[in-house]
């Protein structure tokens, strides 16, 4: 468990006494797929750590879900309102899969962050990744077609979840097609279209809802986002999903 904890990107830098005092705060928690974790307005300040399955961060406006990003093993959840204790939950959080998790009061965090500054320095570092992703998010929104906006989620899926062989990146998590339309603004129906289209061009192949990029070069090119460099498009650390054993 001490292992597994410094893993965390929270807790890197804590010494192993401070680790030792923290297990006993955690509390062990299982959430079935489909759970809501977290309710957008909430007031608590708990916090989560994901040990197995992965959630979806979100929010409903005007009855239409936008999916702002999903978090793994080894990563926080919760983390802005225990730090900010006036504010609400800014989204929702859903199990997109069988979660196990650690949950640590808000209390309990506040009081590691002023006994060790570097967690709130790391949690500054995620939130300005999380702006930073979000940023991209609204250019895609905003300036792109159905297409580009496709190709776009499909490089940062593959960026962030994809796994090499023979030359192609095969996304490691199935997603239903209403979640990754969701997750750029546009409907099934379209999204269906677009990677039928992709499909029919070589750029991808799917089976059993497993995508696989064929063609990153003709992909990137669709995508029309040659000023993105790969490192840009990473919100995931897959050196902590490994040692989570994802």
């Amino acid at each position: 468990m001490i292992d597994d904890l410094r893993q965390v990107t929270f807790f890197q830098d804590l010494p192993e006494h401070a680790i030792k005092e923290l297990i006993p705060k955690l509390k062990h928690r299982h959430f079935k797929k489909n759970h809501t974790i977290i309710y957008e307005e909430d007031t608590n300040r708990d916090i989560f750590i994901i040990r197995s399955g992965f959630v979806k961060v979100y929010r409903i406006e005007e009855d239409k879900e936008f999916i702002f990003n999903f978090f793994f093993p080894g990563e926080t959840i919760g983390e802005v309102e225990a730090i900010d204790p006036a504010s609400a939950r800014i989204a929702s959080i859903e199990a997109m899969d069988n979660v196990q998790a650690w949950m640590l009061s808000g209390e309990d965090f506040m009081e590691l962050t002023e006994r060790y500054p570097s967690i709130l320095r790391r949690a500054y570092c995620q939130l300005v990744d999380n702006i930073r992703v979000l940023n991209r998010k609204i250019c895609y929104l905003s300036f792109m077609d159905v297409r580009r906006k496709c190709a776009n989620l499909l490089l940062d899926l593959s960026t962030n979840l994809g796994v090499e062989d023979s030359g192609y990146i095969q996304i490691q998590y199935k997603f239903p097609h209403h979640v990754l339309a969701n997750m750029v603004g546009v409907t099934r129906e379209s999204l269906s279209k677009t990677l039928k289209e992709f499909q029919d061009e070589g750029l991808i192949a799917v089976n059993q809802k497993t995508i696989t990029i064929m063609n990153l070069k003709k992909m990137s090119e669709v995508s029309e986002s040659s000023y993105i460099e790969q490192k840009q498009r990473v919100w995931r650390r897959k050196d902590t999903a490994h040692k989570f054993n994802l």
